[in-house]
């Protein structure tokens, strides 16, 4: 069980650093729209897009939906 758990938290450390890196470029690598943080979770980012077109920010009303989120820690 032990083994399980470690690989796990190696598992997640991992896509933490890989989000992180992703968030720094400051742009969705899906659509290439910028990144907003939702501020209900601590460390989750979205793509601009994300979510219905009526839950955006008003600069990215108009944009194709796209379902990039992340998290990073």
């Amino acid at each position: 069980m032990a083994t399980n758990k470690a690989a796990w938290k190696a598992k997640l450390a991992k896509a933490h650093e890989e989000a992180r890196a992703i968030v720094k470029t400051g742009i969705c690598p899906n659509c290439g729209t910028k990144l907003v943080r939702n501020n209900s979770i601590a460390g989750w980012w979205q793509c601009g897009a994300y979510a219905c077109e009526a839950m955006r920010k008003q600069e990215f009303a108009d944009l194709p939906k796209c379902n990039f989120q992340c998290f990073t820690v």
